[in-house]
């Protein structure tokens, strides 16, 4: 299009300025540089050169909420704030992992450190500070990958006499905290994926009022290799088990190489339980394509399982010219139900749910850069397999580009949403009088993923 012309040749001007001697305000070192340290950060940082030297490095966790180098918290309960720094020295003794923890203690308005540990992870994955169960202690979980690809690791600390004690490490895959059962208490979920001497498992730990955990483990029925995603949803009233637990585990597991499946579990009176998994005698399973995660599409705060099948009209296609319907199923008594169909756009980070009244009378078309969905000739047939289709009804495309966006909206489509730099538009055709869509049923139909 010449609106893209017209963006490369602006890109060549300014990378042009940039040789000429324009340069960026930033360059690469300051962009790469670490994020700059409160007033708080400053003195703690400084306390901790004073104890461990000036030849050090802050590590950053990689993932969760907390992606500070720095955790400030009340970790004994005292009113005041401790500190636990995460760092590598510069030189490290053969013995020692270089991954290093210091418990840093504010007393009359100064930090001091007051213990150091080594960990044995190579780097952290995430940190989260909770209760856990029925005690009220303050829990600091810290989740490690290993040295040499050895995997992750969680430990438990908590604070105890001016230090922190260790009451837990176990091997994760997957881990989060969570109210599993509805008591208004956290649950600490750890899932493993298979390995050559284990398989599959889930386990809950929490702390009893003595301070001391109960465990509850179950072996996964998937041969998972790996764990796409955790996910939580609450069970629906009609369901018996609802009355018991209230709040379901999905578990989407790495199946094949590019197939994932789906468990779900309850937990309730301290057990985990399994509700639902994949087997011979129930159909459909859940195993589809690896990037259809379980997610809550319609944020009814119940997970929904998507699953593929071809669209109405492909079925005589080959492979490569089909095109995927996916349907997305609840789990009721242990059995799955379909509640939606869609059109469903991994890469563009959206899903389209179908009206019932479009089953098996509507099908899709990919064509250009739009997706085009057509009044399905149910009488008539192809040479190459491919649906037979009469009027359009809907035309949906994304683009990147704001001119583009602008342009389109020029042609009669609707700009239904701006989001991670994508533009979403939508073109309803009134060509039936019973097929065709209103704008509100666009709308509900239109669902965006979070990136």
């Amino acid at each position: 299009m010449k609106y893209k012309k017209l963006f490369c040749t602006a890109v060549t001007i300014c990378m042009a300025l940039l040789m000429t001697g324009c340069e960026f305000s930033a360059g690469v070192e300051t962009l790469l540089a670490p994020p700059r340290l409160t007033v708080q950060q400053e003195q703690i940082y400084q306390a901790l050169q004073a104890s461990a030297g000036t030849n050090i490095s802050l590590k950053y966790p990689k993932s969760g909420e907390r992606l500070s180098a720095f955790t400030v918290e009340d970790l004994d309960d005292d009113g005041e704030k401790e500190a636990i720094v995460f760092y590598e020295v510069g030189i490290a003794s053969a013995e020692e992992n270089p991954l290093r923890i210091c418990l840093l203690d504010c007393q009359e308005g100064k930090w001091r450190a007051v213990a150091d540990y080594t960990t044995p992870g190579a780097s952290v994955e995430c940190v989260i500070v909770s209760k856990l169960g029925d005690n009220q202690r303050v829990n600091l979980i810290i989740g490690y990958s290993m040295v040499n690809g050895g995997g992750k690791t969680a430990e438990v600390f908590h604070d105890e006499g001016g230090g922190l004690k260790r009451t837990l490490s176990v091997p994760y895959t997957k881990m989060d905290i969570c109210d599993l059962n509805c008591d208004d208490a956290q649950e600490f979920l750890v899932v493993n994926a298979a390995s050559l001497s284990a398989p599959a498992t889930a386990a809950v730990y929490a702390l009893d009022e003595n301070g001391s955990y109960y465990q509850s483990q179950i072996t996964l029925s998937g041969l998972f290799t790996d764990i796409s995603s955790v996910v939580y949803g609450n069970l629906p009233l009609s369901d018996p088990v609802a009355s018991r637990s209230g709040r379901a585990v999905y578990i989407d597991g790495v199946s094949g190489a590019t197939t994932v499946q789906t468990e779900i579990l309850t937990y309730h009176d301290r057990m985990l339980a399994s509700q639902y998994a994949d087997s011979a005698e129930r159909f459909p399973n859940t195993t589809r394509n690896a990037g259809c995660l379980t997610r809550d599409i319609d944020h009814d705060g119940e997970a929904e399982i998507p699953v593929q099948t071809v669209f109405y009209g492909y079925a005589n296609a080959e492979d490569s010219e089909r095109i995927a319907m996916t349907n997305w199923y609840v789990c009721r008594n242990g059995m799955l139900m379909r509640e939606y169909s869609s059109y469903y756009s991994i890469n563009d980070g959206y899903a389209f749910l179908l009206p019932s009244r479009w089953e098996k009378q509507v099908t899709v078309v990919q064509e250009n850069d739009a997706v085009v969905f057509y009044v399905l000739d149910q009488e008539a047939t192809s040479e190459n397999g491919r649906p037979v289709v009469k009027q359009p009804l809907l035309y949906l495309t994304v683009v990147s580009d704001w001119v583009e966006a602008q342009s389109l909206q020029q042609e009669e489509y609707l700009l239904l949403r701006q989001q991670n730099g994508n533009y979403y538009l939508a073109k309803l055709a009134k060509t039936d009088r019973i097929l065709s869509l209103t704008q509100s049923e666009l709308l509900f139909a239109m669902r965006y993923l979070s990136s």
